[in-house]
């Protein structure tokens, strides 16, 4: 595996997500974690070179389930509260779509997202 060179920019926005390994995807999503007082905690579920599956437990005891596949490309956010995602954004199957606040199994196409930028819109939404 080649080595890369990101700048800062990148790594908090991460828009590009096939241009950040799931090493640097972890430790950006950590540093956004520790940031937000609406961030309990969060579990690492599934990492290694290729994925990362993670939980990010906020206070009111929702979860946000994070999802990233280096090899195919797809992200996935999820807000889920009392077992049912209530909010998301991912790219799989259709490209980049959001699942709204409201009405989640509804996919409505958005721009990329980052972990950063989808904790804000939860912290918007939730708190």
């Amino acid at each position: 595996m080649g080595s890369a060179h990101y700048t800062q920019a990148t790594l908090r926005g991460c828009i590009q997500l096939a241009a950040i390994t799931t090493h640097d995807l972890i430790k950006n999503i950590i540093a956004a974690c520790v940031q937000s007082p609406f961030v309990s905690a969060y579990t690492v579920r599934s990492y290694d070179l290729d994925v990362l599956s993670m939980r990010v437990h906020l206070t009111d005891l929702s979860f946000i389930e994070v999802f990233y596949n280096i090899n195919t490309d797809k992200a996935a956010f999820a807000l889920i509260a009392e077992g049912v995602r209530i909010y998301g954004k991912d790219n799989a199957k259709t490209g980049w779509h959001v699942h709204p606040m409201g009405n989640p199994v509804t996919h409505i196409p958005c721009k990329a997202v980052s972990f950063v930028d989808f904790l804000a819109e939860v912290e918007k939404l939730q708190f």
